[in-house]
């Protein structure tokens, strides 16, 4: 993929793809269905000619200065998808397969954005007890090959049965590093977002680790709260 420019638009795609651009910009798509909606982000699925796409914005993050302002030194959050993708297709690890990104840059900022991937029809791993097992060997695929997932919550994996296989999806995958306290970490999220996952993860190196992580990720959780509640109480929450 390169980046290709387009008045202030950046667009990183291959240049065969680049024609999508103008069918995003000109809403020349058939809306599908909304897989999410909320102040964070939409992702909706469309139809471009007989192929189905997933078009998302990330709406908090084009908005908020401050996350515009860090875009002056690093990537907008589209772009950081899609790369992430080509990412995992490096890696060999299935994921989404990326078209392009997007991204509007006013004074060097970031302040509008979307991003295009192939529409991915599966099974959520969500309350899908049986693929436990294979959701945390993918996990250790990713910090085998020397990276995080980024987002390991049990959603962020979705299995395709045509291919019999498990999907990582919306991730940003990430260098680990020396240290094996954020693979721990990672386990832990999973262990958070699918309770009872625990009983699969078989002997895992460093499980020290895995605990200490575990319990920062409680009192950590706690330590939120109960900052929202003091914020609520002096009037600093809306």
């Amino acid at each position: 993929m390169d980046v290709h420019k387009k008045k202030k638009w950046n667009i990183l795609s291959k240049p065969e793809d680049l024609h999508f651009f103008k069918e995003i910009q000109k809403k020349r798509y058939k809306k599908r269905g909304t897989l999410k909606k909320n102040h964070r982000s939409k992702v909706r699925v469309i139809k471009i000619g007989n192929e189905k796409y997933v078009l998302k914005i990330p709406r908090e993050k084009n908005k908020k200065k401050w996350i515009r302002f860090t875009t002056l030194f690093r990537d907008g959050e589209a772009f950081k998808n899609i790369k992430g993708m080509l990412t995992y297709e490096q890696m060999g690890i299935p994921s989404t397969k990326p078209i392009m990104a997007a991204e509007k840059r006013n004074k060097g900022m970031v302040v509008d954005s979307w991003l295009l991937y192939k529409y991915l029809d599966g099974e959520p791993c969500l309350d899908n007890e049986p693929l436990y097992p294979r959701v945390i060997d993918k996990l250790q695929q990713i910090h085998l090959k020397g990276y995080l997932h980024g987002d390991p919550q049990i959603r962020n994996f979705l299995y395709e049965p045509q291919e019999d296989e498990i999907y990582v999806i919306d991730s940003n995958p990430k260098p680990a590093g020396i240290f094996n306290f954020s693979k721990a970490y990672e386990f832990a999220y999973l262990r958070k977002s699918a309770p009872g996952i625990e009983k699969y993860f078989g002997k895992i190196n460093d499980w020290w680790l895995y605990k200490l992580a575990f319990y920062y990720d409680i009192y950590e959780r706690k330590f939120v709260r109960g900052r929202r509640k003091l914020k609520r109480l002096i009037g600093l929450h809306r």
